[in-house]
């Protein structure tokens, strides 16, 4: 028996190349630098978004290949496989909590609260392990000392991005539906 695939329509295509752009756009002249070391980007925003409206798969895609995008666009360092790959997990992360979401507060808010915790915990621990595995820092712990304040200003940014998903996501949802550029989330599909 063969397995069904799903394909992914013209339309969705395209919708997936825009959010890509998106987050390169913001990767590029959406990031704050202080120095080599510390910066605060945006381009979370399109993998946000490609994460609540395309599931963890695509959302995970768009935020590996902006990163490869980025890195060829505007090079700081040298490019790490690594690092793309927690681009990968961070918005996979994003798929896995808001996709299919159902609308409603306490449920958004929740599932919100646990993004961020998971954002912050993967970018400030294994994010810098990695940085300090490829030689950007010396010592662990002095790294996650330097690294901190440029976390703690993503986590106020993620909750702010956070909560305007709650506002704008169901209706962007439902306009991108109404115009068949991606199917409705079943029962069978969660």
């Amino acid at each position: 028996m063969k397995k069904e695939q799903k394909k992914i329509s013209t339309r969705s295509l395209c919708m997936l190349g825009m959010l890509l752009a998106i987050t390169v756009l913001l990767a590029v002249y959406g990031t704050f630098r202080i120095g080599n070391i510390m910066k605060v980007p945006t381009k979370f925003i399109g993998v946000f978004i490609t994460g609540a409206l395309f599931g963890p798969l695509w959302s995970g895609a768009i935020g590996a290949l902006g990163d490869i995008l980025n890195c060829l666009n505007m090079p700081v360092g040298a490019w790490l496989p690594l690092l793309t790959l927690l681009e990968f997990v961070s918005g996979a992360i994003y798929g896995l909590l808001f996709f299919g979401w159902k609308e409603g507060k306490k449920s958004y808010f929740l599932r919100a609260l646990v993004c961020v915790i998971l954002q912050a915990l993967l970018d400030i621990f294994v994010t810098t392990a990695v940085l300090c595995h490829a030689g950007y820092f010396g010592d662990y712990w002095v790294a996650i000392g330097i690294r901190l304040p440029a976390t703690g200003v993503k986590v106020v940014l993620w909750a702010i991005v956070m909560c305007a998903g709650y506002l704008y996501l169901p209706l962007f949802r439902r306009l991108v539906q109404k115009s068949g550029q991606i199917p409705k989330k079943t029962e069978n599909n969660s």
